[in-house]
């Protein structure tokens, strides 16, 4: 028999999961948009991104809320999933192990989803700045000379643009 607050803490990690897919999935979303350099997509899925997390915010917390009755019901001071695990009857067990395990996987997930979006976002900056310093360097093969041939002050160098197609 499953007991009421071990089946609250089922319910919520369910939710949790549901949470945390839908995130994940807008994450990879975000990723195309990145690479094509596509910055008002990407705002928007951001934006998705950050409403998403608000909401997870409250499932987390009636989470934790689930797994401190449960943790008092049983008698235990803590609430980790390690410490739970075994006291609880095997049904219980079996009912929310693998939502757990399926928390902990979109986790990491999510942690090397956002590493991948953000070594994306960090080498678009980085061209983003080669291009504007390249911009404002002169060209080192021109010789820079102090007087033109006819004896008057000569003009500065121009500068070479470099413009780096990041959608290529």
């Amino acid at each position: 028999m499953i007991r009421p607050a071990a089946q609250e803490l089922a319910d919520r990690l369910a939710d949790l999961v549901r949470a945390q897919e839908l995130l994940l999935d807008l994450v990879l979303r975000q990723r195309p948009a990145i690479i094509e350099g596509r910055h008002a997509d990407v705002d928007a899925v951001a934006a998705e991104i950050e409403l998403e997390i608000r909401r997870m915010a409250g499932i987390e917390k009636a989470r934790a809320a689930a797994a401190e009755a449960l943790a008092d019901e049983v008698g235990l001071a803590a609430t980790r999933w390690s410490a739970l695990r075994e006291v609880l009857a095997h049904d219980e067990r079996s009912l929310i192990a693998p939502r757990v395990e399926r928390v902990e996987t979109l986790v990491r997930d999510l942690e090397l989803a956002n590493t991948i979006n953000g070594q994306l976002v960090r080498q678009e900056l980085d061209l983003l700045d080669l291009s504007i310093r390249s911009l404002a360097r002169p060209d080192p093969r021109t010789a820079h000379r102090a007087y033109s041939a006819t004896g008057g002050r000569a003009a500065d160098a121009p500068a070479v643009p470099m413009l780096l197609n990041t959608a290529a």
